[in-house]
């Protein structure tokens, strides 16, 4: 007895395109990505109304594949959901009635079946069901998982509003490029309590901002080893013109021919009124602390001693970036439209000749409080939408204030939601 695809490709053509689906890093060997056979995740084939999706149980995160093999994001098996890279969920299936794919081109079905790699039957039905096991599940909280690696170095670009320049990147030989990675995340609610690390740093300080599109210090191999949690960290995603993740050996779009900048998907965001996250930039002082994350309380004061209404308000921020010139208590907080400062790499990533001022970028054209111009502003961005949303934050949920005043302390670990935009 033959088992009836849904579809009209053959079963070994579709058991050959899961196995290389999932990949961690490109590989030149018979053997199927990741190891051998033994050593490979599993992966299950599951149907949903008219689309067939391709799970991976990759050691932290499942990824998910469409038919024809293309990325489409996470799975989280708690709610049984497929989640895209802003963690919207874009399938909610029935695992139940996943298809086990073995690598040797047989499938286990929901009603305990076997079909070999021509789609005959091997063993008959059965009371078994096919379920994924609970010890396959991902940790609740795991440290990214990152498939590329280099051995170059960088002293990245920064800078901000006030009146703080930035280093340049460094170079590196390899060319590489590396299929777009996720990091470990779910559809668990917004992380409302963070853990303070005991003698870590804190303080009272100011944010400012920068976008200069350059990659970041921590976008090389060289420059990351451990979190404050203990953990192996691999470096920053980093992105082309296209937005698309490509390799760490790539050469920042600061350096002439350069295609690595900085990820779309790595401006701030809110996750409520009172919560928001993203990226910054610390004191090169202070040593590179790629990785590690820091909760910044507003206290509704600005650094030119006036004041913004933020009080209360709380932001995390995870460390990507340095700079030789980044003042102590300073972040500088990454804003699309915040300004290039002195490495502008914008126009060889995103093809725009102007992002506002040098340093404090839009919002310094506009003054500070100036939500409407700001917002005006933004729509420059329009071209690449989760850069034009990142500028709408610094109006909306930073009300549009320039260069707020915080309580700083660092946290033991990064919340999941900043992890999985590593």
């Amino acid at each position: 007895m033959k088992f009836p695809f849904l579809r009209t490709m053959a079963v070994t053509a579709i058991i050959a395109l899961a196995w290389n689906c999932g990949g961690e890093s490109e590989s030149s060997e018979e053997t199927p990505v990741g190891g051998t056979q033994a050593e490979m995740p599993a992966r299950w084939m599951v149907n949903h109304g008219e689309e067939t999706y391709i799970i991976v149980a990759n050691p932290e995160v499942f990824t998910v594949y469409n038919f024809e093999g293309t990325y489409i994001g996470i799975f989280d098996p708690a709610n049984s959901a497929i989640l895209n890279d802003e963690l919207v969920t874009i399938a909610t299936v029935d695992f139940s009635q996943a298809i086990t794919l073995n690598p040797d081109g047989s499938t286990i079905h929901p009603d305990g079946s076997v079909y070999d790699k021509d789609g005959n039957m091997v063993v008959p039905p059965s009371s078994a069901v096919v379920e994924l096991s609970s010890a396959a599940l991902p940790p609740a909280s795991s440290s990214a998982v990152t498939p590329t690696s280099s051995t170059a170095k960088s002293s990245s670009s920064v800078k901000s509003s006030s009146s703080v320049k930035s280093s340049s990147s460094v170079k590196s030989s390899s060319s590489v490029k590396s299929s777009s990675s996720v990091k470990s995340s779910s559809s668990r609610a917004t992380t409302t309590e963070f853990k303070v690390l005991s003698g870590g740093h804190q303080g009272h300080g100011w944010g400012t901002r920068y976008w200069d599109c350059c990659k970041p210090h921590c976008g090389w191999d060289g420059n990351v080893s451990k979190n404050n949690a203990g953990e192996a960290i691999s470096p920053t995603r980093t992105c082309d013109k296209k937005m698309e993740v490509i390799g760490n050996g790539y050469k920042s779009v600061c350096d002439g021919g350069g295609e690595a900048g900085v990820c779309d998907f790595q401006a701030p965001w809110a996750a409520n009124d009172n919560i928001a996250f993203g990226f910054a930039a610390v004191p090169a002082a202070d040593g590179a602390k790629c990785g590690n994350c820091y909760l910044l309380t507003f206290d509704g004061g600005d650094h030119q001693g006036g004041g913004n209404g933020l009080n209360g308000k709380k932001m995390v921020v995870m460390v990507s970036n340095i700079g030789g010139d980044v003042q102590q208590g300073q972040f500088d907080i990454m804003i699309p439209g915040g300004g290039v400062g002195a490495f502008n790499g914008c126009g060889n990533q995103l093809g725009i000749g102007s992002m506002g001022a040098q340093y404090g970028g839009y919002l310094s054209e506009c003054g500070g409080g100036n939500k409407g111009c700001l917002l005006d502003k933004c729509k420059q961005l329009s071209k690449f939408p989760k850069l034009q949303a990142g500028c709408e934050f610094l109006a909306n949920w930073l009300n549009a204030a320039d260069n707020p005043t915080f309580k700083y302390e660092e946290l033991r670990e990064c919340p999941w939601e900043l992890e999985q935009k590593w």
